[in-house]
């Protein structure tokens, strides 16, 4: 499959955006989760661009994105989309983002509706409960604290669900990798892990207007689907499908059956 590689961004207000675009089409932009670079997605690139121009990209802090010291927000996040469409000169797209992602992807649809014409929340969440909140703050402090192996552990035991990390060793073995050397404790999983923990658009998502899929995992540990039946009693124009038998990271242990959902979703609109 190739795909075309492209510079980073022009800087703006500091950072620099590394992206890559496959396919043609109307524009669907991807948003990874907390310390995940643009291959997050790789597993839905053969679905997803012979059907659009499918746009991945590095959130910064990650990858070959820049690393600020500051400027975590999701709204700081959210802007870099907004300059990466306009670098591209793309006025709307459909914008789907998962875990911290689909954070950003709420902030995005509120703060720049006009830019969006689907929304894709996935596995996310609008406010962070207790529980939520309690797993990142022990995920920050063990980024400010170069615990590497003990963060990598913990995610890895909360993004799989324990049949899939049972049945994998492979895959476990090389998600376990990429974090170990590839997602290294920098300014970037701080930064991401605090904007995770004070994010919060549970009381403005009711702005959002446009025709909104959710989806979850019955057995996800991270954001379960209470956290996302949440999103779906205040967005109108949303609808929820709850995959069974998969852990946080669905789009990894069931590609097929999570890209199909995404597809079905946006063949609806027309």
């Amino acid at each position: 499959m190739k795909i075309k590689a492209m510079p980073n961004t022009k800087t703006y207000k500091g950072v620099s955006i590394y992206y890559e675009c496959k396919g043609s089409g109307t524009s669907l932009v991807l948003i990874s989760g907390t310390g995940h670079d643009l291959n997050f997605w790789s597993a839905q690139l053969p679905h997803f661009s012979p059907e659009f121009q499918t746009i991945t990209f590095d959130n910064r802090g990650v990858g070959k994105s820049s690393t600020p010291k500051i400027g975590y927000s999701l709204a700081d996040m959210a802007s870099d989309i907004i300059h990466l469409l306009d670098e591209l000169k793309i006025d709307k797209a459909h914008i789907m983002g998962f875990s911290m992602g689909g954070h950003i992807a709420q902030e995005l649809a509120i703060n720049y509706p006009d830019r969006i014409i689907s929304l894709g929340i996935h596995h996310s969440w609008a406010r962070a409960g207790a529980r939520l909140k309690s797993f990142q703050e022990t995920r920050l402090y063990l980024a400010q604290n170069n615990q590497r192996e003990a963060l990598t552990e913990l995610s890895m035991l909360a993004l799989h669900s324990s049949a899939y990390y049972d049945e994998h060793p492979l895959e476990m073995r090389n998600h376990r990798e990429f974090l170990l050397h590839k997602s290294p404790l920098n300014d970037g999983w701080v930064g991401q892990l605090s904007a995770c923990i004070k994010g919060d658009t549970l009381d403005r998502i009711n702005k959002i207007k446009v025709p909104t899929l959710i989806t979850c995992s019955e057995l996800d540990v991270i954001a379960p689907p209470h956290l996302s039946l949440m999103i779906h009693n205040r967005i109108q124009e949303s609808e929820l499908n709850v995959m069974k038998n998969t852990g946080h990271v669905a789009l990894m242990e069931a590609p097929e059956e999570f890209s199909s959902i995404c597809l079905n979703f946006l063949k609806k609109l027309g």
